[in-house]
Order: structure tokens, then C-alpha cells, then sequence
């Protein structure tokens, strides 16, 4: 029997969990969970043999010596740690989870030595009956600090007005366990990314996820990301994509975050929420590719209102962080800008021409002039962006004369 004592939070019980099975079966041995009193919940929604004993625990965290000298291998009777820092090198497993392709599951398959592939097993859901118009908060996460507790305040206030029933995790004395069941009977739950979050969503819990994370850019002092996002990003603890929404919280603009929240796809119910995994492509983009999709998105966001803003949020925020980690440059930001106002006319265009000439499935040939010399205006801008970046590929046309 191997003791594998864990270290982490809510989020690492949970995934060396979801691993048991795959762990026993990949090494053949048999094997017991050894976890803090307020987890054992968790190892219990998987069926996964454990044991409480805080006080190993403890004990563990504080014993520098023994991190650094402690032969932490398979051995039956003996404990095994279940944690980076006890794989006797400078080096610690958990910087990886800090790389885009690179997830916290990734981390504990490789701690566990389990095949990579290996998929994590689904916990038990509470058995209860979902709320309509609940939503629960949890503003406060361990592993993740609470820098603007305000907006949180914000946040609930608005969404009673919008005729939610607003339930707060802070102060309410709930167990881990009681909040499972909480989150399971709610329609919708909001907090940062952390480990319960990142359970209600690789978990498949019924209601809609919405994460909003503290924006702590430049400081690296509480994760080894210099970034909020993309650690911040839900596929950063199973390397799945979920139907959930992302917001930074940033020192400005939280009023106006609290009301884009209240008002976006989860708030409005745009469509029926899925809990399982989304299909979503990872797939190399040139330059000028991906800042003319970022110029369409910054013009529709702009542009539009209600439901059809909502819809493309999440989209729109992702390429923002995306673009300025690349940190193009003064010229590409001006060519940058350039394809923002091309779009914008293009925009225009489609808006007041084209509709009305639709209707009987012809286009003007002002129209299409018009189109046409946009278009071309956008591929060269698009070639010249490119260029600059010396990206290995660029869009290339039949036509304007090549």
C-alpha cells in the first residue's frame, strides 16, 4: 500500500483524484489518498480510498530538510508526496503549468508517472435539484489573491437588481462539501480562477461558470506567470476548453466589468449551458492573420450591443491578452490600427448598402466596388504586417493583378 500524501489545495486533491484509478492501474500497486480534514470530500465524490492525518500534512510543508533530502519514490508502507518540490532538483515541476500547452493534470501525470494521455476520471455530482436564478460568488480563493474585494460587492448588487438570487461564499460558514451542493443546485456560479472553479467546470457540475481573476501582470509575486492570462485561462488545469467566460478584474473599470458580467451570455441566458468539454482548434496564425481577426472582433465589440456583444466577449478578450503578450511594436500597432479603421468602414458599408440590396439577392455595383477596394486595402496591410513580423507565411490571392 502506497500513502500519497497531498500537499496542495482544493485543486491538486482533486486532480490526483481524478487520477487514482489510472495510477493504480499504470503501477499495479494499491494504493490510499492522504489528505487535510476539509478535502476529504473530494476523494469521496470519486469512490477514492483515504485517510485524514492534517497533522502529516503539516508537518511536511515546514520540513525544509526533508523536502530537499527525502527519496521520494513507490514504496509500499512509505509515504509518497504527492508534489514538485519533492523531486530532489532545483527545478520545479509546477513552472511548467506556466507554458500555453502545459496544464496542472500534465503536471501530476508526470509527478504520478502515468501515461500522458491518460484522461481524468469524473466525480459524483451532489444529487440535487437545480435553482433557476441562483447564483453563487466566491470571491476568495487560496491560491489566488482577492485584490479588489469591492467589485465583488459591486458584482452582487447588480445582480440582484437583474433579479438574481445572490448567494456569497464569504462569511457563510459553508464546508467544502456544503458548497458542492451549493454550486450544484445554483444556475450560475462566478469566482477566480481556483480549485473549486476549475472542479465545477472539469467536473461537469450543471450550472454556468464564470471566472473572474484578479489582474496581477508584471508582479509574478503569487504565481510564476509574470501574466494573469493564460494561467488564468480554465484550460490551464486539464488542457480542456469549457463553455465558461473569462474577465480580468482589473484597478480600473470594475464597475463597468460588474455590468458586462451581469450583461453577458451567462447573465442573459443566451443559449442553453453545456458542461461538457468544447471543441475549440489550437493552429499556427500569421501576424497579419490573427491582428485582422483582432481588428474585426475590436470593431464588433465596439459596435455592437446586448446579446450580439455578449456572444463574441470571450473571443474579443482572448486575443487582446494574446496580442499584448506579443508586444508587436510601435509599426505594427499603427498597421494595427489602420486594419481597425478599414474594418470599421467595411462595417459600415455592409450596414448601410449591401441590406437593402440583398433582399433580392443582387448587389450594387457601387457595393461591390467598394468591397472590392477595401478588401484589396486589407490584404496588403495584412502582407505588410507579415513582412515586418517575417512570419514563414502569408495570405496569398488569385487575383488584384498577382
Amino acid at each position: 500500500m502506497i500513502n500519497i500524501v497531498i500537499l496542495g489545495g482544493t485543486g491538486d486533491v482533486y486532480l490526483l483524484s481524478a487520477l487514482f484509478e489510472v495510477f493504480r492501474q499504470t503501477h499495479n500497486r494499491d494504493a490510499v489518498l492522504v489528505v487535510r480534514e476539509r478535502y476529504r470530500c473530494i476523494p469521496e465524490m470519486f469512490g477514492v480510498p483515504c485517510v485524514v492525518d492534517d497533522g502529516v500534512i503539516n508537518n511536511a510543508e515546514v520540513d525544509i530538510a526533508m523536502q530537499r533530502d527525502y527519496d521520494n519514490t513507490f514504496i509500499d508502507g512509505r509515504n509518497f508526496y504527492a508534489h514538485p518540490s519533492f523531486l530532489r532538483t532545483q527545478v520545479r515541476v509546477d513552472h511548467l503549468t506556466t507554458k500555453p500547452d502545459v496544464s496542472q493534470a500534465d503536471m501530476y501525470k508526470a509527478i504520478l508517472r502515468v501515461p500522458w494521455g491518460a484522461t481524468l476520471a469524473l466525480p459524483k455530482i451532489p444529487e440535487v435539484e437545480q435553482k433557476p436564478g441562483k447564483v453563487v460568488l466566491i470571491p476568495d480563493a487560496r491560491s489566488w489573491p482577492n485584490l479588489y474585494p469591492g467589485f465583488w460587492g459591486t458584482l452582487a448588487t447588480k445582480l440582484s437588481y437583474a433579479g438574481w438570487n445572490v448567494q456569497n461564499n464569504n462569511g457563510s460558514g459553508w464546508s467544502l462539501k456544503q458548497l458542492f451542493a451549493h454550486c450544484a443546485e445554483a444556475e450560475w456560479v462566478i469566482g477566480p480562477q481556483c480549485g473549486v472553479m476549475s472542479i465545477l467546470v472539469t467536473g461537469r457540475f450543471p450550472c454556468r461558470k464564470t471566472l473572474a481573476s484578479c489582474n496581477i501582470d508584471g508582479s509574478g509575486t503569487f504565481i510564476f506567470s509574470t501574466h494573469t492570462f493564460p494561467y488564468a485561462y480554465v484550460t490551464k488545469f486539464s488542457n480542456h476548453d469549457y463553455d465558461v467566460e473569462e474577465f480580468k478584474i482589473c484597478a480600473d473599470g470594475q464597475v463597468e466589468l460588474a455590468d458586462t458580467i451581469v450583461s453577458g451570455q451567462n447573465g442573459l441566458r443566451l443559449w442553453p449551458h453545456d458542461p461538457g468539454p468544447a471543441c475549440t482548434i489550437n493552429v499556427s496564425l500569421s501576424p497579419g492573420d490573427f491582428l485582422d481577426r483582432l481588428a474585426v472582433l475590436t470593431v464588433k465589440h465596439a459596435r455592437f450591443t446586448g446579446a450580439k456583444r455578449a456572444a463574441i466577449e470571450r473571443d474579443y478578450q482572448r486575443h487582446r491578452e494574446l496580442r499584448a503578450r506579443a508586444n508587436f511594436g510601435p509599426h505594427i500597432d499603427k498597421l494595427f490600427d489602420r486594419l481597425v479603421r478599414l474594418h470599421a468602414e467595411t462595417f459600415d458599408l455592409l450596414e448601410t448598402m449591401v441590406p437593402g440590396a440583398m433582399a433580392d439577392d443582387t448587389i450594387t455595383p457601387e457595393a461591390h466596388v467598394a468591397a472590392v477596394k477595401l478588401n484589396k486595402v486589407r490584404v496588403s496591410l495584412k502582407r505588410e504586417i507579415d513582412g515586418v513580423c517575417r512570419s514563414p507565411f502569408t495570405e496569398q490571392k488569385s487575383y488584384y493583378g498577382e
